[in-house]
């Protein structure tokens, strides 16, 4: 990869990046030290100072895209006279996440590939001037420059923002700076801060937290303001914060600590690297939600967690993204994509093979989370450990050895996959507890089911041939060939219900008899449950089978009443039909509709036509 200084035309000859052997190693097992963060971190300023140039050269074909602000080329110049100032600084704020989101999303708005911005399009290029403006602040400078003003707020990246609630929705805002010290004037009202952040009335600093532990301190900023600090749409500020920060704070010295104790080799990368966390609401309980993107390496966005372990679990879940995405940035991993998407045991869509690549990175690093945890954890924390260690190690071990061999991967990917192979091998035969493994197993086998029942869709020619012999055969004809086409189902939503519905009974056995008491509103707290699956997770697999024959009956093609009696018929009526239910529930649910639909047919017993079909021979 080649970088460029910041100015009209390239200076000098450009840097070039690599990483050597042991640090691309190290990575390859989902791991990388500080050392590896800092040659990440190198590659991504040029990287961004190449997008950089890349909008201003964009800039150049559409005509007054700068609207009432200044031309964007004096925003430019600006820049370059912060950078001439302090190169240092400069680069650290470049390295602002936000500023690669946005060049990313303007790029994309500018080449018409992305949705249009509610705003005009010189609001979203006039982030550049408020970058300028923010460099010739932190740079000392002597400096005017006009920005863009959206909602009642204009941001300086990495200083915070003015508050200007008497200004037009899209309005400018003149800023002023000299040694340090500047002016945000608007509408009449003007707003003082300085190169430190701080400000006075009407001044919204962009807040820190600063944890510290064993020795390692990690600080990043709570981004509550930029608007390009979500990742698809710019997004108004959310200023009423004090009381977030507050809990932010607790949350980041419990989770620091935490990581600290039980990964250090991974709180160190994240400590060097992180430097912003956008906050969201509290989601779902065992519901995270969590994103980076790979314009925004340092930053990740994440749903307000309930305790430490799950910020800490978050922390490692998101960084290993960021530096996947560092690394994508040097060299790619894949070389198109298979004839079909595949299954991502973490997801509820089918993926592309670059996203799984990236989902699988990630869950190497949560499942090393997980197993060293349980070795500290106890009570509620053992069995939340034990459970997701489980969960995972399986999942990840599964999804590398489908991807293995596949020719889409490039030499890097092969080295990659490869090498989080190695590193998931040995945790396979680690001793788990019993009633967590059982659960887990359970979990990853009921996600699967469902995921099959959405998304695959048997040969039109395999399920007619099946129905007709139904049940005139003795043994049914051959199946497996044609494989199920992969027909992605939108309406595919929750599949990780029985997952939930299991962390609840293991590690909150009070709260889940809570659930168990009134099943009719179990939806209410676990989004996508139904009576049924709370009766299944409770253990009681008769009560289970009966509600879900019940759905059957009302609605024969139900995702959650296949998986559901794939779920129950392991216990209670293992054999052939069991199989057939758990491999290929998709099948049995596409021939039972094919014989239910048929004018005068009595509705066949699901079991019986599961046995049946799982008597086949299996081609492939």
């Amino acid at each position: 990869m080649t970088a460029q200084r910041l100015a009209a035309e390239p200076v000098g000859r450009p840097a070039r990046h690599r990483l050597d052997r042991r640090q691309f190693a190290a990575l390859a097992t989902g791991a990388g030290d500080e050392q590896t963060i800092t040659e990440l971190l190198a590659a991504e300023c040029s990287w961004r100072k190449v997008q950089l140039r890349a909008v201003l050269d964009a800039v150049r074909s559409v005509p007054d895209a700068a609207g009432p602000l200044p031309p964007v080329v004096d925003a430019w110049r600006l820049l370059v006279a912060a950078q001439d100032r302090d190169r240092d600084t400069v680069d650290r704020l470049v390295l602002h996440p936000q500023v690669g989101t946005w060049a990313g999303y303007t790029l994309r708005r500018m080449r018409g590939t992305t949705a249009t911005s509610q705003g005009p399009l010189w609001v979203d290029l006039g982030y550049l001037h408020a970058l300028a403006a923010a460099a010739g602040v932190r740079t000392g400078l002597d400096f005017t420059m006009r920005v863009p003003v959206r909602d009642g707020f204009a941001v300086l990246p990495t200083l915070g923002g003015a508050r200007v609630p008497a200004a037009g929705r899209w309005d400018e805002a003149e800023v002023r700076g000299r040694d340090g010290r500047a002016t945000i004037t608007v509408a009449g009202t003007t707003v003082e801060f300085d190169a430190a952040g701080t400000g006075g009335a009407g001044w919204v600093p962009l807040p820190t937290v600063r944890a510290t532990a064993g020795g390692h301190t990690l600080e990043v900023t709570l981004d509550f303001v930029d608007p390009y600090r979500n990742l698809r749409t710019p997004t108004p500020p959310h200023l009423d914060i004090a009381d977030d920060v507050q809990r932010w704070q607790a949350l980041f010295e419990q989770a620091w600590a935490l990581l600290v104790r039980v990964c250090p080799e991974m709180a160190v990368p994240i400590a060097h690297g992180l430097t912003s966390v956008v906050p969201q609401p509290a989601a779902e309980r065992f519901r995270t939600m969590s994103a980076s993107a790979g314009d925004a390496f340092g930053s990740m966005i994440m749903s307000e967690p309930e305790d430490a372990p799950e910020l800490a679990v978050t922390l490692v879940h998101e960084f290993q993204h960021i530096k996947l995405g560092g690394l994508l940035h040097l060299a790619p991993v894949t070389d198109g994509e298979p004839p079909h998407r595949l299954y991502a045991p973490w997801r509820d869509d089918p993926r592309p093979l670059g996203g799984l690549i990236q989902g699988v990175y990630a869950f190497v690093g949560i499942t090393a989370f997980w197993r060293a945890y349980r070795e500290v954890a106890a009570g509620a924390g053992a069995a939340l450990a034990h459970f997701e260690f489980a969960r995972w190690r399986e999942q990840v071990w599964a999804t590398l050895e489908m991807v293995r061999g596949l020719p889409q991967l490039t030499d890097v990917g092969r080295h990659l996959v490869d090498g989080l192979t190695s590193r998931v091998a040995d945790w396979q035969d680690e001793p788990v507890p019993a009633a967590a493994l059982a659960a887990a197993r359970g979990a990853l086998a009921d996600h699967r089911a469902r995921w099959r029942i959405h998304h695959l869709r048997p040969a039109a020619e395999l399920v007619t041939e099946l129905a007709a012999a139904w049940p005139t055969e003795h043994r049914p004809p051959a199946v497996g060939s044609p494989a199920p086409a992969v027909v992605p189902d939108d309406s595919a939503r929750r599949l990780d219900v029985r997952a939930v519905l299991e962390l609840w009974r293991l590690t909150d056995r009070a709260g889940f008899d809570e659930l168990h008491a009134d099943p009719a509103a179990v939806g209410d707290r676990v989004s996508g449950a139904c009576p049924a699956d709370l009766a299944l997770a409770a253990g009681d697999h008769a009560r289970a089978e009966e509600l879900y024959l019940t759905e059957l009956a009302d609605d024969p093609a139900s995702p959650t009443a296949w998986a559901g009696l794939a779920a129950t018929a392991a216990v209670r009526r293992p054999g052939p039909g069991a199989d057939a239910l758990r491999d290929r529930p998709e099948l049995v649910r596409a021939v039972y509709r094919a014989v239910r639909e048929r004018p005068g047919r009595i509705p066949p017993d699901p079991f019986e036509m599961a046995a049946w079909l799982g008597s086949a021979p299996v081609t492939t």
